[in-house]
């Protein structure tokens, strides 16, 4: 009966309820496989089935659950080792990688995703990500900690503004996200034929775009939208990419979890798409096929589920999730083959072999990578490359900037993100420089990091069981504190201090932090209550008086109390700060440099502080410019948290209105984590700079381009919406318009991104302006048809018609002919982004393949991809918005495949020269 219960099950899974019967081939062939050869993919595989062959039943068993936390392969989290095979301990969550090394070290901070896709630039991301396994590989030299990366890289799309971890996505275009993604994955895995460098991650796959829900919830998606949009970026990392890692997302998808459904994870994933790698859970998304979805009725037919699906990795932490012991029942009640165990294990462990992990270290050529590769002065130059790249100039009304320094004397810094702010899954990288201190630098005043903010770095010893994680601000907090735990910091300087401030945050506890000097149990000077914030990474600083104290002292905070939210925690801890009973004195500028005040005005989301509110607006009377600095954080949108609205949250409206009403030489820095809607400000300010988290070097990547030492070539990579009244309801999947399913708050039908959105958005997809101008011209096409099995070539010439140096991103895009269904507004299908002089002039050629994706769509009723043949227009501009040069031709019919379509589509960039 159990066998029984489990077929029925699997046999549920099909894809009936996307695509009907008929699984598509629409693999993208025309990038050639870079990294493991098949040969040696074919070896690993043989000595992982041996490996097997020897394991016992009960050994079987836990090498596929991974319990615990991203940590080092020493059997504290992870599979265990089995000694008398010479299989070694192991931890496939070895960390995170999204934008740089997130645990536990000093490791290099790149801009997020979502800012670094504003490039444009493929190579950046090879080169980042190349630098990013760089330190991963020094530090699992060093300190044992792993080589399996469950980011990068998220390919949830910005489909939605709303959505808690846009931050992570590259962008709303799956053309331009998936062509970014595949050289993020040879950027973490390398070139080499016989071992990865480390592993990357594909995730959340798939359609895991709301967050407050998402271990509840069911998408609901339409089978166009899931074959044209949602699935592209995975395949592109799958065929161009050979990502050895999936990651099944904690959603389900039309009623059938992601991590039990075999369609998703066994048919597409790997029968189709040819993936090479393992699949993991995220965490517990294996449980919670049993709890929150309900889809099977017990947890041993959750595990057997996720197993049989195609899902060979089962990850958990805590013990409710914990399936360690139901393995074993669904094999005893045939709900689980030995077969099926097996063959999740011997795919884990391929990958283990090709990462080198059971060879001599010196026959793995990436174990030549020395440590000083780390945090190094070419890694730190590249992440400030990356943080200029990835700034979009917005509006520069009558060439406002950039600002000449030699014409300020007195510059006003505002605004609630003008300090360091990095974003999730964030590392401790030594550099962290803040647009306030950016700002203040390249006007030659000194400002000192987190203005003496101490942070873990700074944790001499903890008390048992207290350990730090990325904090939502960036860097790292303290967290696990319970009821009688102490934390110790090195010597810090009390002379000339008489209050202590701590930044914290609890969801409820009845607690009190004591601050003693010298020992545990030495002197305590002050007593702090622990606040109520309501989240774990929702943070407010709390302070009081000390006294009596000078010179250099141990510090020490003992934690008492009792828990009053979920959990025995009492609070997370991000910084303390010694602080004269006044503020700090205005930093005072060298002779000859202007002074530079900064005030935050609000904060981030929290209600209007008058005395805050004042004394910013009254520095912005008497400045000769302000740069207000603005956005949302993770306070407002993080993982696990979704936000409802997209304007500035709190009083920062407020705040910039009334700063430029007492000085309109104002400029607006975004220094966010997500769009943001600034309709008043488009209309008003004289200029708006976007600086989504920029990570390390924000604030000097911010200066530069504010007083012109780098021109800004970014672009945006999705729509800037004006409210959330031009976007279709947020859990509503589908791309393409529907009246029935997408009436947005204004009562309008509105498709999602710029493929479909027909209203008149903020900043299209694509936008961007340059200190520079640019001209397009001289098109040229090949051919006046595309047919079968054919490519053509469209080129144009780009001339760089300003007085500075500068870069532009041309941007191809195709309208397909009139079809019997609704097809996108255009469709980017090609890109490049040239560095020009001036009067510099370069010719760019694409390729636009036959089997283009773009070029066709999902048939629901032949449940398969068709070309609607007819009239082709091509456009080639500075944005979707901005097309400077057209052209047309004739798309012949699919005569030789008129059945099926062609067996591979082409879902990344066409080639380009």
């Amino acid at each position: 009966m159990g066998g029984a219960l489990a077929a029925a099950v699997a046999s549920s899974l099909h894809i009936d309820r996307v695509a009907g019967s008929s699984v598509p081939a629409v693999a993208a062939s025309k990038g050639q496989r870079v990294g493991i050869s098949d040969a040696a993919y074919g070896r690993a595989w043989k000595r992982a089935a041996s490996l097997v062959s020897r394991m016992t039943l009960a050994e079987k068993f836990g090498q596929v659950n991974n319990p615990g936390n991203q940590g080092p392969c020493d059997g504290t989290n992870g599979v265990p080792a089995i000694a008398r095979l010479g299989l070694p301990p192991y931890n496939y969550a070895s960390d995170e990688g999204l934008h740089g090394l997130v645990d536990p070290f000093v490791a290099t901070s790149f801009p997020q995703p979502l800012a670094m896709v504003c490039s444009w630039n493929p190579d950046l991301a090879l080169r980042v990500y190349t630098a990013v396994s760089d330190e991963a590989r020094a530090y699992h030299k060093k300190e044992k900690w792993g080589l399996s990366y469950y980011s990068p890289q998220t390919l949830n799309l910005h489909r939605d503004p709303r959505w808690g971890r846009c931050e992570e996505a590259p962008g709303e275009d799956p053309c331009l996200a998936g062509t970014w993604a595949v050289q993020v994955v040879r950027g973490m895995q390398g070139d080499d034929p016989n071992y990865l460098k480390t592993t990357a991650c594909a995730k959340h796959f798939i359609c895991n775009n709301t967050d407050d829900d998402r271990q509840r919830v069911s998408a609901s998606v339409d089978p166009r939208s899931f074959w044209e949009y949602y699935t592209r970026a995975y395949q592109a990392c799958v065929l161009e990419g050979d990502v050895f890692t999936f990651m099944g997302a904690y959603n389900a998808i039309n009623g059938v979890p992601c991590c039990g459904d075999r369609f998703l994870l066994t048919d597409l994933l790997r029968k189709r798409w040819g993936f090479r790698g393992y699949v993991t859970s995220d965490n517990p998304a294996v449980f919670n096929i049993y709890d929150p979805h309900h889809y099977v009725a017990t947890r041993p037919q959750a595990a057997a589920l996720g197993i049989q699906a195609g899902c060979d990795l089962i990850r958990f932490t805590g013990q409710k999730a914990n399936l360690t012991d139901s393995l074993p029942h669904a094999v005893a009640l045939e709900l689980l083959s030995v077969s099926d165990l097996d063959q999740a294990i011997t795919r884990l462990l391929t990958v283990r072999i090709l990462l080198g992990e059971l060879d001599p270290p010196e026959s793995v050529p990436y174990n030549r990578i020395d440590f000083d590769v780390v945090d190094s002065p070419a890694h730190q130059a590249l992440a400030l490359d990356a943080a200029r790249q990835s700034i979009v100039l917005l509006k520069n009304q009558q060439h406002f900037l950039p600002l000449d320094k030699s014409k300020l004397s007195n510059v006003a810094v505002i605004g609630p993100t003008a300090g360091f702010h990095l974003g999730g899954y964030s590392g401790r990288p030594s550099v962290r420089i803040s647009p306030y201190q950016g700002i203040a630098a390249a006007l030659g005043v000194t400002v000192h990091n987190h203005d003496g903010q101490i942070w873990p770095d700074e944790l001499k010893s903890v008390h048992t069981g207290v350990r730090t994680q990325a904090s939502s601000e960036g860097g790292r907090n303290i967290w696990r504190i319970e009821n009688g735990s102490w934390v110790e910091y090195n010597p810090q300087d009390f002379t000339g201090k008489n209050r202590i401030a701590i930044r914290m945050a609890s969801i409820g506890a009845r607690a009190l932090v004591r601050v003693c000097i010298d020992r545990l149990d030495g002197p305590q000077i002050a007593t702090l209550r622990v606040p109520h914030t309501g989240n774990w990474q929702r943070w407010t600083t709390v302070s009081a008086p000390i006294s009596g104290v000078t010179g250099k002292h141990n510090v020490f905070f003992k934690f008492t109390g009792k828990s009053t939210g979920p959990g025995k925690g009492l609070c997370n801890v991000e910084w303390f700060q010694l602080q004269p009973l006044n503020s700090a004195p205005v930093p005072q500028p060298r002779p000859g440099h202007p002074a530079v005040v900064y005030h935050p005005g609000c904060s981030v989301a929290g209600p209007k502080d008058e005395v805050l509110f004042s004394n910013a607006v009254a520095a912005a009377k008497t400045a000769d410019v302000v740069i207000l600095v603005c956005g949302v954080d993770q306070s407002v949108d993080r993982e696990g948290y979704d936000r409802k609205d997209i304007q500035l949250p709190g009083v920062q409206h407020e705040l910039i209105k009334a700063c430029f009403q007492a000085n309109p030489n104002t400029v607006l820095v975004l220094n966010s984590n997500n769009t943001v809607a600034v309709n008043w400000e488009q209309e008003n300010l004289p200029a708006i700079v976007a600086a989504i988290f920029a990570g390390q070097a924000q604030g000097t990547a911010i200066a530069d381009v504010l007083f012109g030492n780098y021109n800004p070539g970014g672009k945006t990579c999705c729509t800037w919406y004006k409210s959330v009244d031009q976007l279709p309801p947020f859990h509503n999947y589908d791309i393409i318009p529907n009246s029935q399913k997408q009436t947005s708050k204004s009562g309008q039908v509105s498709g999602r991104t710029y493929m479909y959105f027909a209203g008149d958005p903020l900043y299209p997809f694509g936008y961007g302006l340059s200190y520079t101008t640019f001209q397009y011209s001289d098109l040229r096409i090949s051919s006046s048809e595309l047919s079968p099995g054919k490519s053509i070539k469209v080129s144009c010439k780009i001339t760089n018609t300003g007085s500075l140096f500068g870069a532009e991103v041309a941007q191809f895009y195709v309208v397909a002919p009139k079809s019997p269904v609704k097809r996108p507004i255009k469709e980017l299908v090609g890109f490049k982004r040239v560095e020009l002089n001036p009067g510099e002039s370069r010719t760019i050629t694409f390729e636009l393949p036959y089997n283009t994706h773009a070029l066709w769509y999902w048939h629901e009723g032949r449940r398969r991809f068709v070309l609607q043949d007819g009239v082709l227009k091509l456009l080639i501009g500075s944005s979707s918005a901005d097309i400077h040069l057209r052209g047309e031709i004739d798309l012949r019919p699919d005569n030789d495949m008129a059945l099926g379509g062609p067996k591979t589509l082409c879902t990344t960039a066409c080639g380009v020269s």
